[in-house]
This record gives structure tokens, C-alpha cells and sequence, in this order.
């Protein structure tokens, strides 16, 4: 694995950010290429893009400094450390960008919906590759040992010391990015038959939210805090959203089509 890219004396230059980064243009660059024909435009497109990295940001610090604030001691410089937006989970981001999205659609009077079912095949997209890229490289959200043989041996990592070394682990964070890949292909295969307004966002969140509930139990990172039967709000997440989306897509099977 390759935890830091390269280094220029002091300076490290780390896989995980740079595979942010990647992801990132990535998502802006296509869905740019798609644009044409559909709600938004460039302009919006580059609005969108900087909510969620704006989002990342959230995700971090404003998840750090609420964290400490809880503890009793409110550490206002977390808002301002980089290092802190790596301590990220997937469900603040994904709650700030949005929350972002949302006021930025009423503001713009797009419909939210239709911006979601633009984003996602691109979104899943982004995540996969962060995932596999960033994560796997790093090291973090790591699985439980394994006997199998694509089981993988991380090597010692300074600046992630909990990783366990020298045993055969999961490669959940392989998981994580296949599966979101696939999701990502099922809603552009079936996008013919995802026209209504909702219906690739709620493929999209059901195929992610329970590859990521299942690949949880897995996960050797969360193993050390397991809640009531196992269960903690890692795994109790993605299951509420993976039940929503279900619903939701019930719910646009079973709609009436509009009087003529």
C-alpha cells in the first residue's frame, strides 16, 4: 500500500487526498460532458461541485468541533485542520451536501429530485473510486481477518497506527468500491426504465447504503465498538436509508400515471 505518494523533504503528499481529489474532477468532468439536455447547466454544475467540497469540510470539522463540544470542551480549531477532513464518515458528508443542495435548489428553483438523479451515476462513480484509491492505499476502514486468499497484509502506517500489520484482511474498502460501481451501472443500464422523477436516486442510495450496511459487519474498524447485537450506528444508518429508498422506489412502482 502507498499511504503517501511522495514527499518533498517535510512535506508528504498523501494517496488519500490525492485520490479525493481525482474523484472529485472525475464527477465535475463528466457530469459537465452530460449536461447538455438535461435541468442544469455548466454554471450549475460548477456551483454544485463547490457545496460538496464544501461538504467535506463539514464532514470534519463541523462533525470534530461537535464532538468536542460534547466531550465539554468545544476545540474550534478543528474547523480549520486539514488533517480533521480525513476523520470524515460518509454520513455527515453526505447529510451536509444535501442539506447544501437543497437550499441551493430552492434558491435556484431546480427541482431537487431531478438534481439528484442527474448526480448520482457520477457520484457513485466518485465514491468507488475514492475508496479504492484512497481508503485501500491508506489503510483506514479495514476488515476483520480472513483465511481467504484475496485477503491483503497492510504494511505499518505512522499516521494510522490502529490498522492491524502483518495478518490477511478483508479488503472492505475494495468492497465498498466495486459495489458502488456496480450501483453505478445498474442506474445507467436501467436508465430507461428509471424516467420517473426519484427513481435513479433511490436505486442509487439503496444499491450503496446496503453494500455498505453489509459490508459493515466486515469492517475490523467497527468491530471494537459493537453496539446492541452488533449493532451501532454505522450499521444502523445505511439500513434506515437502505429501508427509505426501498420505499421510495414501492412507492413510484405503485403510482398511478396521471389522468390524460
Amino acid at each position: 500500500m502507498f499511504p503517501v505518494l511522495f514527499s518533498h523533504g517535510s512535506i508528504h503528499f498523501y494517496t488519500y487526498g490525492f485520490s479525493l481529489f481525482v474523484a472529485l474532477m472525475a464527477i465535475y468532468f463528466l457530469a459537465r460532458r452530460a449536461v447538455a439536455g438535461s435541468i442544469l447547466s455548466h454554471d450549475n454544475i460548477d456551483d454544485l461541485m463547490l457545496i460538496i467540497i464544501s461538504s467535506l469540510w463539514l464532514g470534519g470539522g463541523v462533525v470534530h468541533l461537535t464532538l468536542s463540544a460534547l466531550s465539554g470542551k468545544a476545540d474550534w480549531r478543528g474547523l480549520f485542520d486539514l488533517a480533521a477532513m480525513q476523520q470524515f464518515s460518509v454520513f455527515p458528508v453526505a447529510l451536509a451536501a444535501t442539506l447544501g443542495m437543497a437550499i441551493w435548489c430552492r434558491w435556484k428553483r431546480i427541482p431537487f429530485v431531478g438534481v439528484l438523479d442527474f448526480l448520482i451515476p457520477f457520484l457513485t462513480l466518485g465514491y468507488g473510486l475514492h475508496r479504492i484509491l484512497g481508503c485501500f492505499n491508506a489503510g483506514c476502514c479495514y476488515g476483520l481477518p480472513t483465511t481467504l486468499p484475496w485477503g491483503v497484509v497492510f504494511s505499518p502506517n505512522p499516521f494510522l497506527p490502529d490498522t492491524p500489520t502483518g495478518i490477511r484482511l478483508h479488503p472492505t474498502q475494495i468492497y465498498l468500491g466495486l459495489s458502488a460501481w456496480i450501483t453505478g451501472w445498474s442506474i445507467h443500464h436501467l436508465r430507461n426504465d428509471l424516467r420517473d422523477s426519484g427513481a435513479r436516486t433511490a436505486v442509487g442510495l439503496a444499491g450503496l447504503s446496503g453494500s455498505y450496511f453489509l459490508i459493515a459487519f466486515l469492517r475490523g474498524d467497527y468491530s471494537h465498538h459493537p453496539g446492541h447485537y452488533g449493532f451501532d450506528m454505522p450499521r444502523i444508518l445505511p439500513l434506515i436509508v437502505f429501508l427509505v429508498a426501498v420505499a421510495w422506489l414501492v412507492k413510484l412502482r405503485h403510482r398511478q400515471p396521471p389522468a390524460p
